[in-house]
């Protein structure tokens, strides 16, 4: 593994990402995107990344997987508390982090905003956008309806859903925000492709094959040998099978279409102010109360203290801001060899950020 330190690394993803004709405005959102996720732990979506978004960015724009930024956002509905935009194929960061914006904007004046988004490539890691509100005082919820069919169905084997994850954040007193960023399958895609690079096995329940068994080797989901299913544990598939269908229909058949479409992503993003109902002072005091009495729990063998949803990644967050960001050495690599490709200077941008873990 390599250590890199924050600023030399969102300043090398900048000027990848200028080196292929994004503009200021779109390298700086979507480099400070993957580099806090990557500092806030989230390596699967973090910048370990970049090089596929490069790759997307290079394909002709018709391809099906090509990224087209500076494409203008199209307003298709617009009312005081919601909106529906088509990013064109654009970044999926960019239109993810205006679209919230515009929620949080229109929460400010109607106490409670939502915008859908279709027509993009990836966002990320959700917690970014819904974090966005918690910061601004709202609830914030973030929905993504995956791209394509990897998922299962409960009691199925084929894929017929999408990873479909999603994201609360909700501003407390004391207390950081609460966090819950999740996929409603046993694991995200990206820690798939971050678990294949480590070697790492899958467990049972997880990945299903053709003929109903469990595949535990992680590569296969790419060899399109196996599928996800929900949760990954028999007790409680259906609960995240149940999830799945839910995201699917609030945001796939909003922002893309549902599962009918086979590459489509779909969004909605959301932003509620607490004050439409009691004093934020109120209710960020009832948050940190309920966040005591949770810690307040007598422990189980195995166990230190309980965390709230989001602690675990606030604590890797301040470590990593003191010693850097770990990133696995074929993702680093793949990071050098664009910036080669593209006449990027890594080493005079990484010279003081780069350290042999």
């Amino acid at each position: 593994m390599v250590r890199l330190k924050e600023e030399p690394l969102r300043k090398l993803s900048y000027a990848l990402f200028k080196a292929v004709g994004t503009s200021d405005e779109e390298a700086k959102i979507v480099s400070n995107i993957l580099v806090d996720t990557s500092i806030h732990g989230v390596d699967s979506h973090g910048v370990r990344a970049i090089p596929g978004y490069i790759k997307g960015i290079q394909l002709d724009p018709e391809a099906p997987r090509a990224l087209v930024p500076g494409t203008p956002i199209k307003t298709l509905v617009d009312t005081p508390t919601t909106a529906m935009w088509d990013a064109g194929r654009g970044f999926g960061f960019v239109a993810g982090y205006k679209a919230m914006s515009t929620a949080i904007e229109k929460a400010k004046k109607y106490k409670m905003g939502s915008v859908g988004l279709q027509g993009t490539g990836h966002i990320g890691a959700l917690y970014w956008y819904s974090y966005l509100a918690a910061k601004n005082n709202m609830i914030g919820l973030t929905l993504c309806r995956g791209g394509g069919h990897f998922v299962a169905p409960y009691g199925g084997v084929e894929g017929r859903l999408g990873v479909n994850p999603l994201c609360f954040a909700i501003p407390a007193g004391k207390y950081r925000p609460i966090i819950l960023d999740m996929a409603t399958t046993g694991v995200a895609m990206g820690h798939l492709m971050v678990m294949s690079v480590r070697g790492q096995d899958a467990p049972e329940g997880w990945l299903i094959k053709p003929d109903g068994t469990w595949a535990t080797d992680p590569r296969s989901i790419f060899k399109r040998e196996a599928v996800p299913v929900g949760f990954g544990h028999p007790y409680s598939e259906y609960k995240g099978y149940g999830l799945s269908i839910i995201v699917e229909a609030l945001a796939g058949a909003i922002g893309s279409g549902c599962s009918l479409d086979e590459t489509g992503f779909g969004h909605t993003f959301t932003a509620i102010d607490p004050t439409g109902y009691t004093s934020l002072d109120e209710f960020k005091g009832r948050i940190d109360s309920m966040i005591d009495h949770l810690k307040s729990s007598k422990t189980r063998p195995g166990f230190d203290e309980v965390l709230y949803s989001g602690e675990p990644e606030w604590r890797e967050e301040d470590n990593r801001r003191k010693l850097g960001i770990l990133v696995d050495d074929p993702f680093w690599e793949a990071i050098v060899k664009t910036a080669k490709e593209l006449s990027v200077d890594i080493d005079g941008i990484m010279k003081d950020g780069y350290v042999k873990a």
